[in-house]
């Protein structure tokens, strides 16, 4: 049975609390986690290309949920006002995928609307991330923007809000909004 990234997040963390540190392994691009550590030297506990060390699930002071940095999932809703009415039409509840590499770029897509996600992570200030994303490929095309926001962790929780936002209005244009949020989880 393959068990996905999220789920063993919050396996772990109802089962085995602070007793047992756990490794979060990448292996062919997939972050895995462990109970022992990677056999291919790339564990949450070693240093990244940064120079900082990654983290150790299970070790409260460097849990998953310490920086914005790295993979996220979740259900995220997309909906779209045009001259102040909701459009039923761009409505719609897919899942989300999102990384934010240590360099700071942004990769992701909601395969389900066919929005893929591409940006900067322009601020990564203690718990709240500055998003500055483009969106392509949207089956509803009012998504096919350039849109910012925030990506704030709550790692007590241990989930993040996502909320991005994107206008539209102009000299005899109909004004449109934007607007993707999401609760994300490692």
């Amino acid at each position: 049975m393959k068990v996905r990234p999220a789920t063993v997040v919050l396996t772990v963390g109802l089962l085995s609390g602070t007793a047992h540190a756990q490794y979060r392994c990448i292996e062919n691009g997939r972050t895995i986690l462990t109970d022992r550590p990677c056999s291919s030297g790339q564990a949450q506990g070693s240093a990244q290309p940064d120079g900082r060390q990654r983290n150790v699930l299970g070790d409260a002071a460097n849990s998953a949920y310490a920086t914005a940095t790295d993979g996220w999932r979740g259900q995220a809703q997309y909906q779209a006002t045009r001259a102040g009415v909701v459009s039923q039409e761009a409505h719609t509840v897919v899942p989300l995928t999102m990384e934010i590499d240590p360099q700071r770029k942004i990769l992701g897509s909601s395969p389900e609307n066919g929005c893929k996600l591409k940006g900067l992570a322009t601020g990564l200030t203690g718990t709240v991330t500055h998003l500055d994303v483009t969106f392509s490929g949207c089956a509803y095309p009012g998504f096919n923007r350039r849109m910012s926001g925030t990506l704030a962790v709550y790692s007590a929780q241990k989930h993040a809000q996502l909320l991005l936002t994107g206008f539209s209005a102009g000299i005899g244009k109909v004004a449109e909004s934007f607007d993707i949020r999401a609760t994300l989880r490692r």
